[in-house]
């Protein structure tokens, strides 16, 4: 990551240092989270570089202008990457800042620190469609048969069995899966939901001679993948005892980059988060409910209606639209021995053949509707009625 590489403690003024030690102490306080607890170290830490950057050498000497000229550095690429940053992440940065100057009660910096908003910009939503990533699934089973990169084959069963965060999927056990029921569930890190979904039968048996295999590795007991699974690279900056996020994200990217479709066309570019992308879209474009698939992704129901409402009409809206226009399933009776000015409902019978009328407002509108057949002879009444009309 970025962060990790560019930005390092031992470069902050005192100052720095000693605001940002009262931000993590600030965050203990409030009793964060394991992965907020990171972003206290991690966010403070960069911001207060990118300042010092800047020729602010102190969290007291920030001005207005400071900041929006640091916002405008984030934007045009001015940055020790060299890469412009997106309105997202400059959001994250603020929010570092944010912490700093509430846990050093720098209060008149933080008001106008607050008042400053983003461009809104939309989440972009990728997902591989349902012929690509059953394609990616066949590689997978080929893979695994050559027996090369069983590791990168179960990454990518996971993913695809329950889709967990990146970070995540570094630490999964196999306490979590329960293959004896074809089912997978786990504590998500970020809100600590319980996700839970089904594993396809078919994905079973591999997963069960993999955890046979990772046994010989240490930790494999434990992990899927153990970092005595990896290869070494002289660095030990990872002190976990799992692969690392980078290890993953290369293992999936190798399934993606070397499936084909059926006509040899290669698999959309999409990163790793693409897989939580999919399940979304898969489960609703089936006409399921946002519940059913937070209880997958482990997201709030507010999170995943937040982001897919716009791109899938659901039963509701259809529900909603059907109820704001009840004539669209009405045409005339055309070409049928009733008379052309009566309608009829589309698509649905009547009691006539065993089904229930279509009621409209509760209320069995049978002066102006007919039978979807047309055939039979005409009663009394619309006998009489079809003389009244003709003459």
């Amino acid at each position: 990551m970025p962060g990790r590489q560019l930005y390092f403690e031992d470069e902050l003024t005192d100052e720095w240092k000693v605001a940002r030690d009262a931000t993590i102490e600030w965050g203990k306080l409030r009793n964060h989270r394991k992965t907020t607890q990171r972003n206290d170290r991690k966010l403070p830490l960069w911001v207060a570089l990118d300042f010092q950057d800047q020729g602010v050498m102190s969290p007291n000497e920030i001005t207005r202008q400071a900041w929006l000229d640091l916002v405008t550095r984030y934007r045009n690429g001015r940055t020790r990457s060299g890469n412009k940053i997106s309105e997202k992440s400059i959001k994250k940065r603020k929010e570092g800042l944010i912490q700093i100057l509430k846990a050093n009660r720098l209060s008149e910096i933080l008001e106008f620190v607050e008042v400053w908003k983003p461009y809104d910009t939309p989440d972009e939503i990728r997902w591989w469609n349902e012929f690509e990533m059953e394609a990616m699934n066949e590689f997978a089973l080929r893979a695994w048969e050559d027996g090369k990169y069983p590791q990168r084959v179960i990454a990518h069963l996971l993913f695809y069995s329950i889709c967990p965060r990146i970070k995540d999927s570094c630490k999964f056990k196999w306490e979590y899966l329960d293959l004896d029921n074809s089912m997978v569930f786990f504590p998500a890190t970020k809100n600590s939901k319980r996700c839970q979904h089904m594993i396809e039968q078919r994905f079973v048996p591999i997963f069960a001679a993999y955890k046979e295999y990772v046994a010989q590795f240490d930790g494999g007991d434990i992990y899927l993948f153990p970092r005595s699974m990896g290869h070494k690279s002289g660095s030990e900056r990872n002190k976990s005892n799992t692969i690392g996020e980078k290890s993953i994200r290369v293992w999936l990217e190798w399934i993606r980059d070397n499936s084909r479709l059926f006509d040899g066309s290669e698999i959309s570019k999409f990163s790793s988060h693409s897989y939580r992308h999919t399940m979304a879209m898969r489960y609703l474009n089936a006409g399921q409910r946002y519940e059913d698939v937070s209880i997958v992704l482990g997201d709030t129901i507010a999170t995943i209606e937040k982001h897919y409402s716009e791109l899938i009409f659901t039963q509701a809206n259809k529900l909603a639209f059907e109820k704001a226009h009840p004539r669209y399933r009405r045409e005339k009776a055309i070409e049928t021995a009733q008379p052309e000015w009566l309608e009829r409902e589309v698509g649905f019978r009547t009691s006539t053949r065993g089904y229930g009328a279509v009621h409209r407002t509760g209320v069995l509108d049978a002066d102006y509707m007919v039978d979807a057949g047309g055939f039979e002879p005409p009663a009394p009444w619309l006998q009489t009625r079809c003389s009244s009309k003709l003459s």
